[in-house]
């Protein structure tokens, strides 16, 4: 069994504002297998994976301070030695996706689309990815907590 470094984790899924603010916002993170059980899903926490598993991180974001906070961007890594399954992010609040092929240096909307030099276009493979970001359209209010999932399988 492989072990997921939660902390390592954690380090990788940092928001995207001041760190002032960072200060404010209390973060988690909760990662589940996913396992299919009479037809169905069940989400066990977790801290060991297995080749194939599916697995589901869950980041919890909690707003500690009393003013609302905005502009926040969430960016959640896909571990090396899993694959991203395309179009498993949600978020509890109105976000904008987007998703790296580069570990993170540049983001754009999922699916993946580039264009070489001939003008030709081609949708990138989810299992390409390196990162995901979230970008909230609404602010966060004292207290509240935003959720963000998604899921890999093992390779």
């Amino acid at each position: 069994m492989y072990r997921i470094l939660l902390t390592l984790m954690l380090a990788g899924a940092l928001l995207g504002v001041s760190n002032a603010a960072i200060a404010d916002i209390e973060s988690e993170l909760v990662t589940y297998r996913i396992v299919t059980e009479d037809s169905e899903e069940i989400r066990e926490e977790t801290n060991a994976v297995s080749p194939n598993d599916v697995i589901e991180y869950e980041l919890r974001y909690t707003n500690v301070s009393e003013r609302p906070k905005t502009g926040l961007r969430i960016v959640g890594p896909i571990p090396t030695e899993t694959t991203y399954i395309a179009n498993s992010a949600s978020a509890s609040i109105m976000t904008s996706l987007e998703v790296s092929i580069d570990g993170g240096t540049s983001f754009a909307a999922e699916p993946l689309i580039v264009t070489d030099s001939s003008g030709t276009q081609t949708e990138i493979s989810a299992d390409e990815y390196t990162q995901i970001r979230w970008n909230s359209l609404v602010g966060i209010q004292p207290g509240e907590t935003h959720v963000f999932t998604y899921r890999v399988v093992v390779n």
